[in-house]
């Protein structure tokens, strides 16, 4: 029995050693987690003494270059997904029938974390301030939005349907406001939805290549614009690799997927360092005949740009979460500005809404109150500082009184006496940009809130970077 037991002991030590000893020859190089790997970390801090997080950051290295990592964790997905059907890592869901959906989609699949109706108002009217910025400046603008996958095919989700609280998802009732308001929407979740054909991978977050075909068309007839439909095209199915939820789960052993392909001519060239469709900037040159494009895009955008490029002479895709729209359109001028954002990330508009100077209000203020002087209201904050994404601006940003908005009221700032439209930041809150050199310090602010109830008025004094 104790002769076993040793033996037993020497086989575990020796097995569970075979990742740090192997180290040596097939060291782990590369990986499927889109991160760059962690370094080997330094005996030594930047000063010269002792790195107090040396086994931390040797915890973190080993973890990325052990060998056989990723054999290994391709293992573990086969056997909890194979056996257990469950997912073996937090990112991805573990559907039905080998389908895989996006972990972060799951609040809007069940309706947990829904937008309040006043946040569902503030996406559209910061949309609404951005599409009237554009346009004034004569551009073609659309917003369009893909759908998450499980708001199409929610039937291969497991067995979250009992915990559904709200079939309604945020973009159902924001949809009919951007028409309110007139915002050009390409409406992706509906156009998808009337497809009898299935029109996303299994393996993958998006769509495949004939629901881009679908998504393209879709942009370009709600911006009014001539295009080549691909209607005619050669297509075959065949096989392909595993989509980006497959790598998550098995690395570069997922399983393959069948996807459409197409004879589609390539009439443009990539400019500067282009390395794959995944870069944070891209730049095109063509012969389309629909003139510049600016397009703020997601991973969405990568089976779209090789489409969309081939219709404009200048094409400029930026993948970044700010919209750094008043400097792009002021460098580039594009004949036409498309917004392309995923459902479950349609909360970034109000939370990063697109950097223009604020417009300037030129409607009817509120009405004062009975002795003919606004109604102060102590509690709103105010706070002026240099804008992070761009150091030309001041944004000034600050929040009111919850009881005093109403599902549509609108925040004003007025500044050295002129009344500015600001966004609407999260439930409560206001942002506005504007240039530094527009911008008389110390500045007098007021902060009007406006809609069915008395004017309420906040007044401060702001100097760069303060608080108050």
């Amino acid at each position: 029995m104790k002769k076993f037991l040793t033996v037993f002991i020497v086989v575990g030590i020796s097995i569970m050693a075979v990742p740090f000893v192997a180290m040596i020859f097939r060291p782990t190089t590369e990986t499927t987690d889109n991160r760059k790997q962690a370094d080997f970390p330094r005996v030594t801090d930047p000063k010269g003494g002792l790195n107090l997080g040396f086994f931390t950051g040797f915890e973190n290295w080993f973890k990325d270059h052990f060998a056989f990592r990723n054999e290994l964790i391709a293992a573990d997905a086969g056997i909890q997904n194979g056996i257990f059907k469950v997912s073996n890592v937090d990112g991805v869901i573990s559907g039905k029938d080998g389908w895989m959906f996006y972990s972060s989609t799951l609040n809007d699949y069940l309706g947990t974390d829904r937008l309040s109706d006043r946040e569902i108002y503030n996406v559209a009217h910061n949309l609404s301030i951005a599409y009237e910025y554009v346009k004034n400046k004569g551009s073609n603008f659309v917003l369009t939005i893909p759908a998450n996958k499980n708001t199409l095919y929610g039937e291969n989700m497991p067995y979250y349907d009992s915990y559904i609280v709200d079939n309604v998802h945020n973009v159902d009732v924001l949809t009919p406001l951007l028409q309110d308001m007139d915002i050009p929407y390409a409406d992706l979740v509906k156009t998808f939805k009337d497809e009898e054909e299935v029109l996303y991978l299994k393996t993958d977050s998006h769509w495949n290549n004939r629901g881009a075909i679908l998504a393209y068309n879709t942009i370009m007839d709600s911006l009014g614009l001539a295009h080549n439909d691909y209607s005619d095209v050669n297509t075959r199915k065949e096989k392909g690799p595993s989509g980006d939820l497959g790598r998550m789960m098995y690395t570069f052993y997922g399983p393959s997927e069948e996807n459409y392909w197409f004879d589609i001519p390539q009439d443009f060239e990539y400019q500067g360092n282009f390395k794959s469709v995944e870069d944070s900037t891209i730049q095109t040159t063509g012969s389309g005949g629909n003139g510049k494009l600016l397009m703020y895009r997601d991973s969405f955008g990568n089976t779209l740009i090789p489409l969309i490029a081939n219709e404009f002479s200048e094409g400029y895709f930026s993948k970044s979460n700010v919209y750094t729209l008043e400097r792009q359109m002021d460098e580039l001028s594009p004949d036409t500005v498309v917004f392309e954002k995923v459902e479950r990330n349609i909360r970034e508009f109000i939370t990063m809404p697109p950097v223009i100077s604020a417009p300037v209000f030129e409607g009817v203020l509120p009405g004062e109150t009975a002795d003919g002087t606004p109604e102060e209201k102590p509690d709103s904050t105010i706070t002026l500082k240099t804008l992070e994404a761009d150091y030309d601006f001041f944004e000034i940003s600050g929040e009111v009184d919850k009881e005093l908005l109403e599902n549509n009221t609108d925040i004003l700032i007025e500044l050295n006496g002129t009344v500015y439209k600001a966004y609407h930041v999260g439930d409560n809150g206001f942002a506005l940009y504007l240039k530094k050199e527009t911008v008389t310090l110390p500045a007098v602010a007021k902060v009007i809130v406006t809609g069915n109830i008395t004017q309420a008025v906040e007044v401060k004094t702001l100097d760069s970077d303060e608080t108050y």
